[in-house]
């Protein structure tokens, strides 16, 4: 049997409209040695199951995996468990990838064999599209990559090639809201080579009913643990190249919370009278 070079993990749920669009954008995606395509149907109550099934009907290179509805973690995790790719991708069914995107990132993993995960840029299609450009560099570091990335704005699984043994001890969280950035963070704390490339693009579309879209307070509550999580993980200071923004971030996460629902999981000085001023100021703005 031939090795496999790249595994793409697809989890399917309730994304009838979108489902072909995406396989199709993957399977014509040219991988210089073998590429499967796992899709994991995560107990889709509409047509997926089927249409799951007539695409590994039509591809040789599609697998299908039916399980109970277990959430986008666990769905990324079966595919894990089965995978047989040296390196390993994920891409969401409601998105889509342009044309030759993977053959150039996987040019360069095979030219430096070294990196452990390879990031590439996306485009997040919403009222306007933004556009993430990365440089080509290349981060023996993980604070270093962290911090000089900015890369909580970015701590996708989708746009990003693993190295499949990354994964040996390493797997995503179960129904939390922000298990991308939590496993991210804690395959840096593995210290593994990250390498972030100026190729391709993934086209994430913004779903008005996603669980982004309109955040509970306990899943704000979840993101603000995982950045604290980070913090402590990767070793940060105040004196890091970058601090000042994610501190900033986690300071507008704790104020979110706050507003939400009273909770201060910031032990910093003055965190709760910002965040009672912070609210203060937006209800103010509400009444104007």
């Amino acid at each position: 049997m031939k090795q496999v070079q790249l595994s793409v993990i697809i989890p399917v749920y309730k994304v009838g409209q979108t489902l072909d669009r995406c396989v199709e954008s993957v399977l014509r995606q040219q991988v210089p040695g073998d590429m499967e395509v796992i899709l994991v149907d995560d107990g889709s109550p509409d047509d997926c199951p089927q249409l799951c099934d007539a695409w590994a009907r039509r591809d040789g290179r599609i697998r299908v995996v039916h399980q109970d509805n277990r959430g986008l973690g666990a769905a990324r995790n079966t595919g894990l468990d089965i995978c047989r790719g040296a390196y390993v991708t994920f891409a969401d069914s409601d998105d889509f990838l342009a044309a030759n995107t993977y053959q150039p990132l996987m040019q360069r993993l095979a030219e430096h064999p070294e990196v452990d995960v390879m990031e590439y840029e996306f485009c997040m299609m919403k009222d306007d599209t933004r556009n993430q450009f990365l440089e080509d560099a290349v981060y023996r570091d993980a604070r270093q990559y962290w911090m000089q990335t900015r890369a909580w704005w970015h701590s996708y699984a989708w746009n990003k090639i693993f190295r499949r043994e990354c994964f040996e001890e390493v797997r995503f969280a179960d129904r939390i809201f922000c298990e991308d950035m939590h496993l991210l963070v804690r395959l840096l704390e593995k210290g593994p080579v990250v390498a972030t490339a100026h190729l391709g693009t993934y086209y994430y579309i913004w779903n008005e009913a996603g669980l982004s879209a309109s955040p509970s307070a306990e899943k704000i509550r979840q993101l603000l643990e995982t950045q604290m999580y980070a913090w402590r993980a990767l070793r940060m200071t105040v004196f890091s190249p970058g601090a000042p923004d994610f501190l900033r971030s986690m300071l507008y996460r704790q104020a979110d919370l706050y507003q939400a629902s009273g909770e201060v999981l910031l032990r910093w000085p003055f965190v709760r009278l910002i965040c009672w001023l912070r609210g203060k100021l937006a209800a103010h703005r509400r009444k104007d």
